[in-house]
């Protein structure tokens, strides 16, 4: 009985043994599962914040309209909004990141049985920019094709101000024409070939960056997913090239770090996006940490005269053409003040305005310098450690092995050449004066997106290899994608945006260049049109017509414009077929000058719609010569967008005043043009 007793008490013991071994293990199991989840709360802000921005169209949706970089988002459908917001939000639960933990490994295996050659890619994807193409000009798109279409090369004010980039918009125009092209078709070829070189240089960064395939992926996530990437999109503008071959450049340069690419084509890349436009210089500073403390001389040297071959057969060929000298005694090309003094770059208005266009051209931009900036600060720890433990190699065995390696000896020199690019764009990005406003001119500063990107990204991994543990590696890698999710959907719409739309803002002192969105002069029709009533005002047999074709002329100025004159009361009812695509009325009402000073209250202008549902008001304004802002063309932009593909009649009236007073109320519609496009708000 006792031998039986014990027996049991043994097996009872070692029972309670093997439990107590299975929970420990639970536990030691449930504790590293907690180390690779990351924290919840700040990828849940991460990603509630980006939803917010997207789905409020930057809060305009509430009435802010201060942060105009988000302004074109009102132009895509709310529906769409809110589903790009709810997958950014939803990529930030803890739900999300554990159905990625199960299927990581079989989408890995997945897409690398998928074999995706560069060379198919390319052709596709710049057929892919050619057809969605942008529709709306951008900074001083329009200008360009003006000159283009009417200044010889030899007379361009502005050829030395982008000089290689010049040669090669004139001579596209010139190869386009027998196709019946005309300069905007041989900018946007320019744009799209640019491209092609931007996506042989990502195709390269992602795979001389790193041999891992997500994070290959994220690079070249980063590198589209920005507002930088419409320049492919056949953009009509100066910088398509220098920002291509400026990250060619630095893809020569990783490369070169790789023993992939001899140094002499770094510095002839890096010497033809400078000939394309000057702004590239400031990505030069990349080259610094190619060079070898024994071989610095003759990388120098290399560097030096590979970089001038571009630059000396670009001056060659001005000088062939006859291309005169730039002007310097006004400035460069005109440019009095090329840079902002410091108090006029940190000046709040100015700085806001550039903090928006940054926005703009690197949605993650607090991901991407924030990450960056820890990360040049652990490597100048990391610098130093390595530098007392030279001193004292005991006291270098004493540190964690994380803080002796946070990064090796050649992702450090890779960060560098990214980080000078990126500080010195930025540099030029936030010191550059120029005249157009920001909002217009963005794309000028286009060029610092695709670095400080590049910078960003390549930091955040530095970040998460060096966590101090699993869980905070993981936590950082949850904000990168959601960041990445925000960033790709933000510049998706832009590039949308900008191809279902031709946004404009009519500038009557450049109605000519506008012109060519015209399309219907409302004067064509006149003679179809009906008027009430059709009495004349006078009984004198001529120039008492009540509606007529003339021109007023402001005498302040000496504006001129062609006018349906409409002496109130008139009514003119035009028949009008509004085209299927978006459009709009750009109108001119005006009192008439001679009649300014023979007393009267006024006229009330009017713009109403007429279709078999009835008649609709859509603009009213009443003018009067007293008030001195009334003595002046005054503009109406009509969206007529409700009715496309209709036939309306089209009614514009001309009223006396509050007191039914038509004495003097000689009044007319300058420049009545129907306009292909959306009016940008």
């Amino acid at each position: 009985m006792e031998a039986a007793k014990g027996e049991k008490q043994g097996e009872n013991a070692a029972f309670s043994g093997a439990r107590r071994q299975d929970a420990r293990q639970v536990h030691r199991r449930a504790e590293a599962d907690s180390a690779q989840t990351p924290s919840a709360l700040p990828p849940v802000l991460v990603g509630l914040a980006c939803a917010a921005l997207l789905v409020t169209a930057g809060g305009r949706t509430f009435g802010f309209y201060e942060w105009w970089a988000f302004a074109f988002l009102e132009f895509v459908p709310v529906g769409l909004r809110w589903a790009a917001g709810a997958l950014v939000a939803a990529a930030a639960t803890p739900f999300a990141y554990t159905q990625w933990r199960r299927h990581e490994a079989q989408l890995t295996c997945a897409l690398e049985r998928i074999s995706i050659s560069l060379w198919p890619v390319t052709p596709l994807l710049m057929l892919a920019f050619w057809l969605f193409r942008e529709r709306t000009p951008h900074g001083d798109a329009l200008y360009k094709l003006d000159l283009l279409t009417h200044t010889p090369l030899h007379e361009n004010p502005y050829v030395w101000k982008e000089p290689l980039n010049s040669l090669v918009e004139y001579g596209m125009t010139a190869a386009v024409q027998p196709l019946g092209w005309g300069p905007e078709e041989a900018v946007a070829l320019a744009s799209v070939l640019a491209g092609g070189v931007f996506v042989v240089a990502g195709w390269a960064l992602a795979h001389w960056l790193s041999t891992k395939l997500w994070r290959r992926i994220a690079i070249a996530w980063a590198l589209w997913a920005s507002g930088a990437s419409l320049l492919w999109f056949g953009h009509v503008e100066n910088y398509s090239g220098s920002t291509a071959l400026a990250l060619a450049a630095l893809a020569l340069a990783v490369g070169h770090l790789n023993g992939r690419a001899p140094l002499w084509a770094v510095g002839l890349v890096a010497g033809a996006a400078v000939s394309f436009h000057p702004q590239a210089a400031f990505a030069l500073p990349a080259l610094a940490p190619l060079l070898r403390r024994a071989q610095w001389p003759r990388q120098i040297a290399v560097l030096a005269v590979s970089g001038a071959v571009v630059p000396a057969l670009t001056v060659l060929t001005m000088g062939l053409l006859q291309v005169p000298w730039p002007a310097l005694d006004g400035g460069f090309a005109g440019d009095s003040q090329l840079f902002w003094t410091p108090a006029q770059a940190v000046a709040p208005a100015q700085l806001s305005d550039a903090l928006q266009n940054l926005w703009l051209i690197a949605p993650l931009w607090p991901f991407w310098i924030g990450g960056g900036a820890i990360t040049a600060f652990k490597m100048v720890q990391d610098w130093r450690q390595r530098r007392r433990a030279e001193a004292s190699p005991r006291e270098s065995n004493r540190l964690p092995e994380a803080q002796r390696n946070f990064a090796t000896a050649d992702s450090t020199r890779k960060l560098l050449v990214l980080m000078g690019a990126a500080v010195g764009l930025l540099l030029y990005f936030f010191t550059f004066q120029n005249d157009l406003p920001r909002p217009q001119d963005w794309d000028l500063f286009a060029i610092a997106g695709p670095p400080l990107a590049l910078w960003g990204v390549c930091a955040w991994f530095l970040l998460i290899d060096g966590a101090p543990s699993l869980r905070t590696a993981w936590t950082l890698r949850q904000m990168l994608v959601v960041g990445l999710l925000f960033a790709g959907s933000y510049a998706l719409f832009w590039v949308g945006v900008n191809h279902a739309y031709t946004l404009l803002t009519p500038d009557a002192a450049q109605r000519e260049r506008y012109a060519r969105f015209r399309l219907l002069d409302l004067t064509e029709l006149l003679p179809q049109a009906t008027v009430t009533p059709d009495a004349p005002i006078c009984a004198e047999p001529v120039g008492c017509e009540r509606v007529m074709l003339t021109e007023f002329v402001m005498p302040h100025t000496g504006d001129a414009r062609p006018v349906i004159f409409a002496h109130a009361p008139a009514q003119i009812a035009i028949p009008l077929d509004v085209p299927k695509e978006r459009s709009f009325l750009w109108l001119s009402p005006a009192l008439d000058p001679q009649a300014w000073g023979w007393g009267g209250d006024g006229v009330t202008f009017i713009v109403r719609v007429r279709t078999a549902e009835g008649e609709r008001t859509l603009w009213e304004r009443h003018a009067t010569p007293v008030d001195p802002a009334d003595r002046e063309w005054l503009e109406a932009w009509i969206p007529l967008d409700d009715y496309r593909g209709r036939r309306i009649d089209l009614i514009l009236e001309t009223d006396p005043g509050p007191a039914g007073d038509d004495a003097a109320d000689r009044a007319g519609w300058g420049m009545p043009w129907l306009m292909r496009g959306t009016i940008r708000r």
